[in-house]
C-alpha cells in the first residue's frame, strides 16, 4: 500500500489542502490505515479526520495486512518512513554518494522504530528510466528523448514550494531532480551517469552502482506520454530480462546494508546498557 503528502500545489491547490498541514495529515492517516485493516469494526477521533465505528470493508486478503510504503521525494521522507517501518519508495533522482548514505540511515533508523503497522517493511527502492536496446547509440538516443519529454511534462506542475509560502516543502522535490537528469551534459552516445539507458551492457553498468549502494530494487519509468512505441518498449523489456536480469539474481548487497544495520544497532543498544549500569 503506497502512501505520500503529494509535492505539487497541482494537487493540493485542488483539494484545498495546506501545505504546512500535510506531513501531519499523513502522519494520522497511516497509523489509521491498518487498524482498518485488522479491526473488525474501527473508530477514529482525531485532528484532521473523525469517523464512528464502522466496519471497514473489505478486508485485506494479505495478512495480516499489506505492507506498507511512503513514497519519497522530499529529503527527510525517508526518515519519517524508517520511523514508522514504512518501506520507502524512492521518487527523486539522487547521486550514488547520496543515496548510499541515506540507505545507512534508513536502514538505522528502522532498527529502533515504532512501526505503525504489524509488522516493519524494512524495504527502500530508487527510480529510474529504461530503455534497453542492442544497438548502444540507439538505447541511448532513444532514452534521452523519453527523459527530455518528462523533464517536459515535469515543467508544467507547479511545485507547492514555488507558489506558497511555507517551509514544509524545502525542495521541489521530484521535479528538481528530473529537469537536472533530464538536461545532464555529457556524451550523447553515453548514458548520463546512473540511468538505465542503452546497451544491456551500459544498463548493467549502471545498475551495478546503484546495487553497491544497498537498494533493494530499482523501479522504472518506461515510456513517457507514448514518446517510445509500445512494441519497442515490449522489445526493450524483453531484452532486459534476457540480457540484464540474470546479472542481478540476489539481494546479497542489500541484506549486507541490513545486516550492518542490525549489528550497529545492537552495539549502541549494549554500549546504552554498558552506560546506564555504570551510572547506577
Amino acid at each position: 500500500m503506497g502512501t505520500g503528502r503529494s509535492a505539487t500545489w497541482t494537487e493540493l491547490g485542488g483539494f484545498e489542502a495546506n501545505p504546512d498541514d500535510t506531513k501531519k495529515t499523513w502522519d494520522e492517516f497511516v497509523h489509521a490505515l491498518p487498524k482498518m485493516w485488522i479491526q473488525e469494526r474501527y473508530r477514529h477521533d482525531g485532528q484532521f479526520f473523525s469517523m464512528p465505528s464502522r466496519a471497514v470493508l473489505p478486508k485485506p486478503i494479505q495478512k495480516p495486512h499489506p505492507p506498507l510504503w511512503v513514497a519519497v521525494s522530499s529529503p527527510g521522507t525517508e526518515d519519517d518512513a524508517a520511523d514508522r517501518g514504512m518501506g520507502c519508495l524512492g521518487v527523486n533522482f539522487t547521486s550514488f554518494a547520496e543515496q548510499e548514505r541515506k540507505v545507512k540511515e534508513y536502514r538505522r533508523r528502522i532498527q529502533l522504530c515504532d512501526p505503525v503497522g504489524e509488522f516493519v517493511n524494512d524495504q527502500l527502492n530508487t527510480i529510474n528510466f529504461l530503455y534497453c536496446h542492442d544497438d548502444s547509440e540507439v538505447g541511448v538516443k532513444t532514452g534521452r528523448k523519453m527523459m527530455g519529454h518528462f523533464q517536459y511534462l515535469a515543467g508544467q506542475l507547479d511545485m507547492a514550494k514555488e507558489v506558497y509560502p511555507t517551509r514544509a516543502y524545502l525542495t521541489a522535490g521530484l521535479l528538481s531532480g528530473a529537469r537536472r537528469r533530464a538536461s545532464a551534459p555529457g556524451d550523447l552516445k553515453e548514458p548520463p551517469e546512473g540511468i538505465a539507458v542503452g546497451s544491456p551492457d551500459q544498463i548493467i553498468r549502471e545498475l551495478k552502482k546503484w546495487e553497491a549502494t544497498g537498494v533493494d530494487r530499482v523501479q522504472f519509468l518506461l515510456n513517457t506520454a507514448e514518446t517510445i512505441p509500445q512494441q519497442h518498449v515490449l522489445d526493450s523489456l524483453r531484452l532486459f530480462a534476457s540480457e540484464v536480469m540474470p546479472h542481478f539474481t540476489d539481494d546479497s548487497a542489500a541484506e549486507a546494508s541490513r545486516e550492518a544495520a542490525r549489528e550497529a544497532a545492537k552495539e549502541a543498544a549494549t554500549v546504552g546498557g554498558l552506560a546506564a549500569g555504570g551510572g547506577a
